[in-house]
Parts: structure tokens; C-alpha cells; sequence
């Protein structure tokens, strides 16, 4: 099947849609829905899998300890320990709240063997919020050009809590974004993806069952 016919199939699945070779690397999207989804994010330089087609999946994946997880997850399905991994995770825009189900699936080829890696991401659910500039991307990059000595936040790559007061290591509290504001958090930071002691619980007991 051509890539072109990959792709027609793939926009035709529910969500965000992207194939992987068993390396992880990614050699096809579902153009419509990634374009939509990105363009609504603040990602418009990634519409049409620019700067993500031929990258690993796992260079997108931000904080050393989601990487591991997911790499886990992708490494289980890929041996068959698996028949597929499910992940819920969550995606927040600055107004959007959003709670995402990542489903990785084995791609089989003509004589069984596992060829590739369907990636999938369906919205569970979306709640409108006021603005929470945490969650906005591209102004942070805006601010990281000219104040790279900016307090680092932690941020998790799961459920979305950060981590108070900014800067803080092991003795923060994780708190929501919402309650990070009401605390007096600051905007002007250094988000620093990685994952929180509640959700790496989570994840490393799903991989163990």
C-alpha cells in the first residue's frame, strides 16, 4: 500500500493518527486531523508532519521518565506481552482542559509478523476554562529566547499538575495549574515536562499487570 493510501486510511480513524516502523519512527500521519488538532494548539510549524515524519516518536515524548514509560509500553506490544497499550494522559491548551486515551496497536504484515505501530489519540473529554498561560507553547518559547535564567516549573506529562513553588525538587507539592495561580504562582517560568510520584505509580503498576 502506498503511503498516500495509508494516510487516506488513517484520516479516516477517530482523533490523531500516526504510523511508526518497529524502530519507532514515524512514516505516516493522518493529514486532516493532525493539521486541525495542530493549527488549534499553537503547532502550526508540525502541519503536514513537518519536522515529525522520519523522527523518532519517542524525541517527542518530553521528561526522561515519560520516555522510559512509553518506550515500556511500545517495547511490550512489540514483543506480543501485549496485544496493545492504552495510556490516559492529558493535552491542555491555555482555554481548553483535555483529557486524551493514547492507544498503541500492532501493525501485522502479509505473513503475521509485526511491521509497524498504529498510534491513535482520541479526546475523552474537553472542558472550557479561563486562560492558564502555562499551556501556552509558543509564548513560552517567546520568553525562553530572552530569559533563558527563567525558574523552571515541573510540569506532568500526565494529569498536568505542577509542581509548587517553582524551582522546587523533591519537597514541591504537585498541585493543579488552576491552584498554582490562586498560590501565586508565576507565569514567567521554564516548563520542564516529566511525571508526577501519583502518575508514575499508575503507569509502572499497569505495565506490571
Amino acid at each position: 500500500m502506498t503511503p498516500l493510501g495509508v494516510e487516506s486510511l488513517l484520516d479516516g480513524l477517530d482523533g490523531i493518527a500516526y504510523v511508526t516502523d518497529c524502530a519507532g519512527t514515524i512514516v505516516s500521519i493522518g493529514r486532516s486531523n493532525w493539521n486541525t488538532f495542530a493549527r488549534a494548539n499553537g503547532g502550526e510549524s508540525l502541519c503536514d508532519g513537518n519536522g515529525v515524519l522520519g523522527c523518532s516518536v519517542f524525541s517527542f515524548v518530553t521528561g526522561p521518565a515519560v520516555a522510559e514509560l512509553y518506550r515500556r509500553w511500545f517495547d511490550a506490544v512489540l514483543s506480543g506481552r501485549s496485544p496493545r497499550a492504552r495510556v490516559l494522559t492529558r493535552c491542555d491548551s491555555p482555554n481548553l482542559r483535555r483529557e486524551l486515551m493514547v492507544t498503541i496497536t500492532p501493525l501485522a504484515g502479509s505473513r503475521g509478523r509485526i511491521e509497524g505501530m498504529l498510534f491513535q489519540s482520541q479526546t475523552l473529554s474537553e472542558e472550557v476554562r479561563p486562560k492558564i498561560s502555562l499551556f501556552d507553547f509558543a509564548a513560552e518559547r517567546r520568553r525562553l529566547s530572552g530569559h533563558a535564567d527563567l525558574p523552571v516549573l515541573a510540569m506532568c506529562s500526565y494529569c498536568q499538575n505542577v509542581r509548587f513553588p517553582a524551582g522546587s525538587s523533591d519537597d514541591g507539592a504537585w498541585i493543579s495549574a488552576e491552584r498554582y495561580y490562586r498560590q501565586g504562582g508565576a507565569t514567567d517560568v521554564r516548563i520542564s515536562h516529566g511525571i508526577c510520584p501519583d502518575c508514575f505509580a499508575r503507569e509502572t503498576l499497569a505495565l506490571a499487570s
